[in-house]
């Protein structure tokens, strides 16, 4: 028997994939309702077949050896996509209308998809979708896993040939405030609220104090969550630097003031999906949408 056939015994793989994820013979014997001598003998006759060690037996502990990691990756992406396609199946054959899962990132979800979701509704009402919101760590997991169908997340850099990524029209940073200013570079005495793990919020600081040949001297390093950064902006604890798909609806509305607009550095969203769903044709539906969804740059004093 040649190793291409064994590696599609999905019989014995599955027992080597339990054993190697929950570290435990007896966890994985749980796992798959047989005894664990069982689990034990059908591990070693599978290495018995291949005719090499797939666990390290000289340790206490379950430990793989460099054949064994390499073989439960290579599981772990098989039995992944074997769940997706049960849940898409079972999905399937429980409604007749096509459905979506929709995952998306926070600084996504507030501004943008309400009316992206409305956009898509009205184009496509045979179609049904759920949303998920969260952080981008969890939507990534959740569309692995399948859970999601897809996630709009903040542009950032991933490689994976499993997932196909789709990038949206980028915009320009923009420098806002609560209130006004008559000279631009009055801005500099005022705080500025930073937000150091995102590189171009960096870059954009930078070319404002170029631009204006400013340096801000009170900045204010906030990690995580968007609307806080918004809030403090609207109390006067500081201005800030974003992009601004991020906050366009406030500006809209009055709350913010456009100070500045920063060209140089352009920041967007990108839709990201599993290839092997790729041609779904609701999937290919809320794609079109979204990229013919387009955000008109209102023009500034600066």
């Amino acid at each position: 028997m040649s190793l291409g056939v064994i590696i599609l015994d999905l019989h014995y793989l599955e027992i080597f994939y339990e054993v190697a994820k929950a570290k435990s013979f007896t966890k994985a014997a749980e796992k798959l309702f047989i005894n664990q001598s069982a689990v034990s003998i059908q591990v070693k006759k599978f290495e018995d077949i291949l005719k090499v060690k797939l666990f390290d037996r000289s340790s206490k502990k379950i430990k793989l050896t460099y054949i064994g990691e390499t073989l439960y990756k290579m599981a772990e992406d098989i039995f992944e996509k074997v769940k997706r396609a049960e849940k898409e199946i079972s999905r399937v054959i429980e409604v007749d209308r096509a459905r979506i899962a929709i995952g998306a990132s926070s600084i996504i979800a507030e501004p943008l998809l309400p009316s992206l979701m409305k956009d898509f509704s009205s184009a496509h009402e045979e179609i049904e979708y759920n949303v998920t919101i969260s952080n981008k760590e969890h939507l990534l997991k959740l569309l692995k896993e399948g859970e999601l169908d897809v996630i709009i997340i903040d542009s950032q850099h991933i490689t994976d040939s499993n997932l196909e990524i789709v990038s949206i029209e980028k915009g320009p940073y923009v420098l806002i405030s609560s209130q006004a200013y008559l000279n631009v570079e009055d801005i500099e005495k005022d705080p500025i609220i930073t937000r150091n793990t995102i590189p171009n919020n960096n870059k954009a600081i930078e070319v404002i104090e170029d631009r204006y040949g400013i340096n801000f001297s009170t900045k204010i390093n906030v990690v995580g969550n968007l609307e806080v950064i918004k809030g403090m902006v609207r109390e006067g604890v500081g201005n800030v630097i974003l992009p601004y798909y991020a906050v366009y609806k406030d500006i809209k509305k009055g709350d913010f003031k456009v100070i500045s607009k920063v060209d140089e550095v352009k920041d967007g969203y990108e839709l990201i999906i599993t290839k092997d769903k790729k041609d779904l044709s609701q999937i290919t539906k809320f794609i079109n949408i979204v990229k013919n969804h387009k955000i008109v740059m209102e023009s500034t004093r600066h």
